[in-house]
């Protein structure tokens, strides 16, 4: 029996939207770029501001030639975080752009000055409920710190961006608003290293561009499911329409039906899978922590624990080794946490070469053991490179009533008195403080990691 009428049709409609989508998706990957320079983009302010509003004594200076900015800045170290910086203000209102879907952001630049160069890169994301339109230092601070060649173009990728913890500090966030976020941004930032000898240094910036694309890859999903679910929606009732009509044949077509049903339910599936899940080592994200803890309340049911692993020198490994190098130590370090934590556990990639580890039905001692237990096996591994690799550990357990932010505190307090101590190690949190017993240092200021 020949197709008929219906079936020829919709096999036509569905080769031409297979095809569309794969069209889609290559471009989506390979091109649809959308580019914005914010050093020539008419309704972006461009000035530079040094460290007096904070107690410091540095100087700077802007000089504009053609489309080159230079920032002449002398650095003095009479503050423990001096600094000279570009700003670039895209909107002084509530209302920024987003930039969830760029994935790259280039400087075309020329550094010269005393000691290392490196140069700190701050976005600023306004936050509602949060941030407030009179205090810039209200809104989320997501950054990063990067080596600068003498002159050429730097090329970082905007998702090893991370909340800065002294903003998570300073503003007091809860925990399910401390993941890093671009899709309101109303200032870019550019500031000399946290570590900058003191004396002049002259930056001249020629170009600073954000890359992305002109749809999100969102919208693009949702466009694609919606044809499919609306192609699938319309075959049933063409079919039904066509049986009436000829009555026959209706097995293959509901199993045809059936097919391409389950097939749009294994992509939601793995399009929400992968919204809760770090793409490089495979752990969760953040989002996925907060999706985890509001599905399973006894994760935090005391006892209960939570351990901060940072690995020891990873600047170094990526400096000395490349990007490639340093992100098979990061899948090879969270494939060998996974391979020696609970199934109940849950593996978190905190950010940068930061993980957490949350152990419900744990004790201190149990996660102590459990840290050494990792320790011993990082030694023991076979690592990219010839690599040795080590971790420190931080670990904190849960008091009863303890808030959940408080106690990640005390284990980030523990893993930086690991380092402190001379990394590859392992700290346990003292337990808290009642309430009542004592009040602690409170920053009066804004503090640059």
């Amino acid at each position: 029996m020949s197709p008929s009428p219906t079936h020829r049709l919709m096999h036509r409609v569905i080769a031409v939207l297979a095809l569309a989508t794969i069209g889609l998706l290559v471009w989506h990957r390979f091109g649809m770029e959308r580019v914005i320079d914010l050093t020539t983009r008419p309704d972006v302010r461009r000035d530079v501001m040094d460290d007096r509003w904070m107690g410091g004594s540095s100087r700077v200076a802007l000089e504009r030639r053609g489309g080159t900015l230079t920032m002449r800045c002398q650095l003095a170290r009479t503050i423990d975080w001096p600094a000279c910086k570009y700003q670039f203000v895209i909107s002084d209102t509530e209302t920024g752009i987003d930039l969830s879907e760029f994935d790259a952001v280039t400087f075309d630049v020329s550094y010269r000055g005393p000691g290392r160069h490196a140069l700190r890169m701050m976005v600023l994301n306004y936050e509602p409920g949060i941030s407030k339109v009179e205090n810039p230092m209200s809104q989320k601070v997501n950054e990063l710190e990067f080596p600068v060649p003498a002159s050429g173009t730097i090329r970082v990728p905007l998702n090893v961006l991370h909340t800065a913890t002294w903003w998570i500090d300073y503003m007091k966030v809860p925990l399910e608003h401390t993941d890093m976020r671009l899709d309101n941004v109303t200032r870019v930032e550019l500031l000399t290293g946290a570590s900058s000898t003191a004396g002049e240094h002259v930056i001249e910036l020629r170009s600073l561009r954000l890359h992305g694309k002109w749809i999100t890859s969102r919208e693009l999903y949702m466009g694609l499911m919606a044809a499919w679910i609306l192609c699938a929606v319309s075959w049933p009732i063409l079919t039904a329409v066509q049986l009436r009509r000829e009555l026959g044949d209706t097995g293959r077509r509901l199993a045809l039906l059936a097919e391409i049903n389950a097939a749009l339910q294994l992509e939601a599936r793995e399009l929400v899978e992968q919204a809760n899940t770090d793409p490089l080592t495979g752990a969760l994200n953040r989002q996925g922590l907060r999706a985890a803890l509001m599905s399973t309340s006894s994760l935090l049911a005391p006892p209960m624990a939570v351990l901060f692993a940072d690995i020891d020198h990873f600047k170094r490994i990526n400096d000395g080794h490349g990007h490639d190098v340093g992100d098979a130590v990061l899948r090879d370090f969270a494939a060998l946490i996974h391979g020696e934590i609970r199934a109940n556990d849950k593996l978190v990639r905190w950010g940068g070469e930061e993980f957490l580890i949350v152990c419900p039905a744990t004790g201190a001692e149990q996660a102590r053991q459990l840290a050494e237990k990792l320790r011993a096996a990082l030694h023991t591994g076979t690592w990219p490179a010839g690599l040795c690799v080590t971790a420190s550990f931080g670990i904190a357990a849960r008091a009863q009533d303890e808030d959940i932010g408080a106690l990640i505190k005390r284990a980030d307090g523990a893993l930086y008195a690991a380092k402190a101590a001379g990394r590859d190690r392992v700290v346990v949190a003292d337990a808290p403080v009642p309430p009542g017993a004592g009040w602690p240092m409170l920053s009066t200021g804004p503090q640059y990691d």
